[in-house]
């Protein structure tokens, strides 16, 4: 037996019913009115919307379709509005008010058939068209971490605006509610269904996207060193890991501070503590905005960043040798006399392995502190052969 669309529609109907009140209760409880309100209002509007087409007693006749139409815009956009809120934006809903305000005049001035008819149902579509569009958006410029189910979220939002925007161009020939010619079994059938499908992907997306955003940020809490804003210990062993090519125009900073036990004896561990937070700050304030810094221990610091030549190599640790120096002058009552010893390596035109890279730094590192420390020392390959290598210094006075 085949449904007739007011059952077709009373399904939909319970089905956003059900998830509204899935995001009322499950935001209840943290008492996040705003919240709650914008995550369940897309459903509740879409209920609201097939309620229209199911009990057309409500409002007899064209009217009861106008304000289906129109209710729906509303739930997309209210669907906008919740995933702005998820990605950490304001809500926009002067955009959707004014789309709505069209519709109705247009709609309003319909009748079954006529030029305001095809008009009101492609401005109906493009409306949404543009509504997902606007998400895309969004989800492409945010700045949290692109997750996966951000990432199909969008191929989701992706898959239907192509769908409404075919629509617009298809709107004389195609019944109604895809189109502007009567209706028919077929197209609502289509129509609902493409619809209670999309609508619970999104709703799956709207659960996903903020657990996933929380498991990164307590995964980026794990791998950070509280003091010196950079990766831990365990992250440095990830980065090292995940080697599965050579490194490629990489140069690293084995970065170790001078004489930092004695530092906390005499000065206490919170001046200690002032001094790895300066390392952080000159790092990020000093080098390039791809610098990863890694705290691999007390005193001890990674520096990776991209870099073509030796020279540049060099003149980047001793900037950031001179400005750590003249920065922890400003920590405490009298100033702190803080150096750094630095072993420098750059990986060759022919790659090695991160492993590799690390062990010319480091031995670089180690030189620098046999020899004074308070310099950089890089770890120099020749070219003619791999088994030629050499240590050469270049040591600066203090600016």
């Amino acid at each position: 037996m085949t449904p007739d669309p007011s059952t077709l529609l009373g399904y939909s109907t319970v089905i956003f019913l059900l998830l509204g009140v899935h995001f009322i209760l499950s935001e209840f409880s943290g008492r996040r009115w705003s919240r709650m309100a914008w995550y369940a209002a897309p459903f509740f509007l879409g209920a609201v919307s097939g309620l229209f087409s199911t009990v057309q007693s409500i409002l007899p006749g064209q009217w009861g379709l106008r304000m289906s139409s129109l209710f729906m815009i509303m739930a997309y956009g209210a669907a906008w509005q919740a995933m702005r809120i998820i990605l950490g934006y304001r809500t926009r809903v002067l955009p959707v008010l004014l789309a709505c305000i069209v519709f109705f005049i247009l709609s309003a001035l319909s009748g079954r058939t006529g030029l305001f008819h095809v008009l009101s149902t492609a401005f109906r579509l493009a409306a949404l068209a543009m509504l997902h569009l606007l998400g895309i958006w969004n989800l492409r410029n945010a700045d949290q971490i692109t997750t996966p189910a951000r990432r199909n979220l969008q191929r989701l939002l992706t898959l239907y605006a192509g769908f409404y925007l075919l629509l617009v161009a298809l709107v004389l020939w195609l019944p109604a509610p895809l189109g502007a010619a009567p209706a028919t079994i077929w197209a609502v059938a289509t129509y609902n269904f493409l619809t209670v499908v999309e609508v619970t992907l999104f709703a799956l997306g709207m659960i996903a996207i903020p657990w996933e955003q929380l498991a990164f940020r307590q995964k980026e809490l794990i791998l950070q060193d509280p003091l010196s804003g950079g990766g831990n210990r365990r992250a440095f062993q990830e980065w090292l890991e995940n080697d599965g090519q050579n490194c490629a125009h990489e140069a690293l900073l084995m970065v170790d501070i001078d004489h930092f036990k004695n530092i906390n004896d005499l000065h206490g561990h919170a001046i200690g503590d002032q001094i790895i937070i300066a390392m952080g700050h000159v790092c990020r304030d000093l080098l390039y905005p791809t610098t990863t810094l890694f705290r691999i221990g007390g005193d001890e610091f990674v520096v990776v960043f991209q870099c073509g030549s030796i020279d540049e190599m060099l003149a980047t640790a001793q900037r950031l040798r001179n400005t750590f120096s003249t920065e922890t002058r400003l920590i405490g009552e009298e100033g702190i006399t803080a150096t750094l010893s630095i072993g420098a390596a750059l990986c060759p035109g022919t790659g090695i392995s991160r492993t590799d890279l690390l062990a010319r730094a480091d031995n670089a590192l180690y030189a620098a502190k046999q020899t004074g420390r308070d310099r950089v020392v890089h770890f120099a390959q020749e070219e003619e052969g791999s088994s030629l290598q050499s240590i050469s210094d270049f040591s600066e006075p203090h600016l």
